[in-house]
């Protein structure tokens, strides 16, 4: 587990089961103890996007397929300084891919971001913002204001996220900014469902 899963943990903020190798056979028993299916990550302070560089392998379902995940990685960040490997239990598929962070405001301090995350958050920019301290009004309206909560709201059939867990993320995450002060954080992706909210992938810069 990296030094920002930590941080998260200290926030009550929901992660899963992960921890960060720098070796085949680490990798493995990491794997093992987590329990299959986990997804592996490149670690590289280097690289902005893990998969600008295809650093993700998702549903890691054995140790024959962790050891040609590990070496593919290897091969992948050849040529850059690599942190580690992050190794990860695998979170449910059928939750919505969020993004939730902040950045320091010269004029107005910390600002909370909520919107829809993955890979295509610069393409979507469905975003809603505030200035920190945020009450839960404030995390309600933010999760409104988004063009894609119907989607949030059980659009096509789909459960509706667990909007309480996702108002106490951001409560979370805003409490975070105002002491930590970073000036760039986010979680990207935060996936939410119907049970909750767990942050898959975390960044910070001081």
């Amino acid at each position: 587990m990296g030094l920002d899963f930590r941080l998260l943990s200290k926030y009550g903020i929901s992660y899963p089961a992960s921890k960060t190798v720098s070796s085949l056979e680490e990798a493995l028993a990491a794997a093992e103890k987590i329990g299959y299916p986990v997804a592996m990550k490149a670690l590289c302070s280097q690289v902005l996007h893990k998969s600008d560089r295809g650093g993700v392998v998702l549903d890691v379902s054995s140790a024959g397929e962790a050891e040609k995940a590990y070496h593919l990685l290897v091969e992948r960040y050849r040529g850059l300084k690599l942190d580690g490997i992050l190794v990860q239990k695998m979170a449910g598929k059928q939750a919505v891919e969020l993004i939730v962070g902040g950045k320091r405001d010269p004029q107005f301090g910390q600002l909370i971001m909520l919107g829809m995350g993955g890979i295509f958050v610069e393409v979507m920019r469905d975003v809603a913002f505030r200035i920190c301290p945020i009450g839960e009004q404030d995390a309600q309206e933010m999760i409104h204001e988004l063009r894609a909560y119907p989607i949030l709201a059980g659009a096509r059939g789909r459960k509706p996220v667990n909007e309480r867990a996702l108002v106490a993320t951001l409560l979370s995450v805003s409490r975070l900014l105002l002491s930590e002060d970073p000036k760039e954080f986010d979680i990207n992706p935060l996936l939410a469902d119907d049970k909750g909210c767990v942050a898959v992938d975390v960044r910070m810069l001081r």
